[in-house]
């Protein structure tokens, strides 16, 4: 009995390392949260490898975000975009995929 069982074990081990063996490095997303100045805030989730182009957290009227991946490509994300997703409470993502994790307040 034990002896199925191992085997079972190998056999799945066996089965599932060429899957694992092509998977994809796990991509992590960085959260920045920016205060807007109509004095909304709002989260905005990157990839990691993503560098930052500008370090103020405080984001004017009219001004967006710039951040460059990481073949050095500008992205850019409006001032729109935030104000939109500050006030239907999401976390923003710039290359537009699922939207729908909630953000707090500024004042919460």
């Amino acid at each position: 009995m034990l002896g199925r069982i191992v085997f079972s074990l190998i056999i799945a081990a066996l089965a599932a390392l060429p899957i694992l063996s092509r998977a994809d490095e796990t991509k992590w997303e960085v959260i920045r949260v920016y205060a807007l100045a109509e004095g909304k805030s709002v989260a905005v989730a990157v990839p990691a490898e993503w560098e930052a182009l500008d370090n103020d957290r405080v984001i004017g009227v009219g001004s967006g975000l710039r951040f460059a991946d990481e073949s050095g490509v500008l992205i850019r994300v409006t001032a729109a975009e935030l104000l939109r997703a500050a006030t239907h409470k999401r976390v923003l993502r710039p290359h537009g995929e699922a939207k729908v994790a909630m953000k707090a307040d500024a004042g919460s």
